[in-house]
């Protein structure tokens, strides 16, 4: 069954490149599919009906503008002007990678987004509650039509989670989300001999039906088929947004319901409701610079509380989080600026990290800053205490191409440690204010002494 639908999922996309391409549409024959699927119990608004709703026209639109690239004689990847869609070419497999490992776009997808779409490559969350809770790696695209307006949505793409943070659209606007891909890093080379066993991926389309709601409708895939439908509602004039979601499975229906309480700006309170668990998260700013913290969640009998202190003026920049949980854990975050002077601790339950950075060069006549740092990390494993240490220096360049993002960055140092030690350098360089080619190359890790190097594409730099 995985194999049908990542077949169908695939060869529609595959069939709109070679529509694009002559000479492989003249190289293809096309044969006839017919997959029957028992249409779930899914909930219909008559808001959403044909005749008030030319979807059709919409998608082939989507579709036309999304898979229409600019193919490169010289490179492995193809590249839409339009929507900055970076994807590995399927006509050709010559490209090696040193040690075959983190390709480009690993662990940190690539992220797009602008007035029409937002894009997703690489290592991601699913928009749907996954019973699989690892990240799977692949593609995810969501159209807009009609004016967005100010509530536009606007979530964390690399998080996307529409049961946690559902669209909210105006009356008349709509939003189609794609999303398709396996546990496997696709930019890997595939194993012709193995079926593609792992895939996952899902359809859902979005419309603004009157004030005020928004409701959605569409299908995953993930072991089964599995209907969804919601129902979002948000008041401006209101301090609560709340979210319905029903999927319908064939052990019956599940609803998941999400309530947010915004009284005030510095105020928020999240609260989730599933068949498996409930759980909350509370921020709330009692003065400036200081915010109280709570989140607990039933499913593990979890529950902390902590406090967030943020100080900043031309002398000093404190940011510090301490958080005590009902198993008395206590975790530390701080991160303190003082004149040339930089410290950084973090402690969790069983690893620890200190990090001192002084900068050397810190001009505007000078076309690059240079600082020396020392790291030092502490772990728990099988009970025994795992010390690593690196020191060295980090060069940037003086231009940024965006917030705490410069031209190129490199990083020099030696590390030592319970594995041994040996040498460690990063490298980035941007392409564009949110793709950097980044290379890593490192003889000596916290967790082992393999040598190791790897080329990547990140929408982050070091």
């Amino acid at each position: 069954m995985k194999a049908i639908v990542a077949n169908v999922l695939f060869g529609s996309i595959f069939s709109c490149i070679v529509l694009n391409d002559p000479a492989c549409a003249n190289s293809l024959t096309t044969d006839k599919l017919q997959l029957e699927i028992p249409t779930p119990p899914i909930i219909l608004s008559q808001a959403l009906s044909y005749d008030k709703l030319p979807i059709v026209p919409q998608v082939l639109n989507f579709v036309d503008r999304i898979l229409t690239v600019n193919k490169s004689d010289t490179t492995n990847f193809a590249v839409d002007q339009d929507v900055q869609l970076i994807w590995r070419n399927s006509f050709s497999s010559n490209l090696d990678f040193i040690d075959n490992q983190d390709l480009p776009l690993g662990k940190l997808p690539y992220t797009h987004h602008n007035e029409q779409a937002n894009l997703i490559l690489g290592f991601q969350n699913t928009f749907w509650p996954s019973e699989n809770n690892h990240k799977y790696w692949g593609l995810t695209t969501i159209e807009h039509w009609g004016t967005q307006g100010s509530r536009k949505q606007k979530s964390n793409l690399a998080k996307l989670n529409y049961t946690g943070l559902a669209p909210t659209l105006p009356s008349g606007s709509s939003a189609l989300t794609v999303s398709g891909g396996g546990n496997q890093n696709l930019a890997k080379k595939a194993d012709s001999s193995r079926e593609f066993e792992e895939f996952r991926g899902g359809v859902t389309y979005h419309r603004g039906v009157a004030n005020h709601v928004t409701m959605g409708v569409g299908f995953v895939y993930e072991d089964l088929l599995v209907g969804f439908t919601q129902l979002t509602y948000e008041n401006d004039r209101l301090p609560v947004r709340t979210t319905i979601s029903l999927l319908a499975k064939e052990s019956g229906l599940n609803l998941h319901s999400h309530v947010r309480l915004k009284p005030a700006d510095n105020f928020v309170l999240n609260y989730y409701n599933d068949q498996e668990k409930q759980k909350f998260d509370l921020n709330w700013g009692i003065i400036s610079g200081l915010t109280l913290l709570a989140k607990g969640n039933s499913q593990d009998e979890s529950l902390s509380t902590g406090v967030k202190v943020a100080v900043k003026n031309e002398y000093l920049s404190l940011s510090a989080k301490a958080a005590l949980d009902n198993n008395d854990n206590l975790e530390w975050k701080l991160n303190s600026q003082i004149g040339l002077f930089q410290f950084v601790y973090d402690n969790k339950k069983q690893k620890s990290s200190y990090e001192l950075k002084v900068k050397l060069i810190d001009s505007k006549r000078f076309a690059f800053q240079c600082s020396a740092f020392v790291k030092y990390e502490n772990r728990l494993v099988k009970h025994n205490q795992e010390e690593f240490i690196v020191w060295g220096s980090k060069l940037h360049s003086g231009e940024k191409v965006g917030q705490n993002k410069h031209l190129w960055v490199l990083d020099l140092g030696y590390g030592s440690g319970y594995h041994g030690e040996g040498l460690i350098a990063n490298g980035s360089v941007a392409l564009k204010p949110n793709l950097f080619f980044k290379l890593t190359y490192q003889e000596i890790s916290a967790v082992s002494d393999d040598t190791k190097m790897k080329l990547q594409l990140s929408s982050k730099s070091f």
